[in-house]
């Protein structure tokens, strides 16, 4: 196998980890518990990261992930605003649709994709320079919020 190859490969299980983990970001956003959805992402953030590191061959540091993904993706004021807004009666299934569901996972795409490119650069958790990533994170999470407005297919598409 060609490094090329070899690389493809290494790129195309990176990002099945991080499919598989903006599912779990959609289910934190179904929870009707104010709070517990932001614990929930932020704890599917970090488990992705280190199943990430683990893929890259990279040592996980995780109060160094930590700092990442809360520089990254982390509580806002804005997204902890928009989860206590759900405990309105009648905001909830407002929220639902509009935030819960989609930010969710559109960041834990954009903060998989942005690891992936620095561990495919040859990064570790100690050379990431949130401030430089942070640009590249926002344009993923453009990105994100797309792949998320697309239908998902269970099996064979129609």
């Amino acid at each position: 196998m060609t490094d090329k190859a070899n690389a493809q490969d290494k790129s195309a299980g990176g990002l099945k980890i991080v499919r598989k983990h903006m599912l779990g970001a959609m289910a934190a956003g179904v929870l009707p518990i104010p709070l517990l959805d932001l614990g929930i992402l932020g704890a599917v953030h970090l488990r992705m990261v280190s199943k990430l590191a683990a893929h890259y061959e990279v040592d996980f540091i995780e109060h160094r992930a930590n700092a990442i993904i809360a520089a990254l993706a982390g509580i806002s004021m804005a997204r902890t605003a928009l989860s206590l807004l759900r405990m309105i009666p009648g905001f909830s299934q407002v929220m639902l649709g509009v935030s819960a569901l989609a930010f969710g996972p559109a960041s834990t795409y954009a903060l998989g994709v942005v690891f992936i490119k620095h561990f495919e650069s040859g990064g570790t958790f100690l050379t990431f320079d949130e401030s430089k990533a942070k640009k590249d994170f926002e344009e993923e999470l453009e990105v994100g919020k797309r792949i998320n407005a697309e239908p998902i297919y269970i099996g064979v598409k129609p």
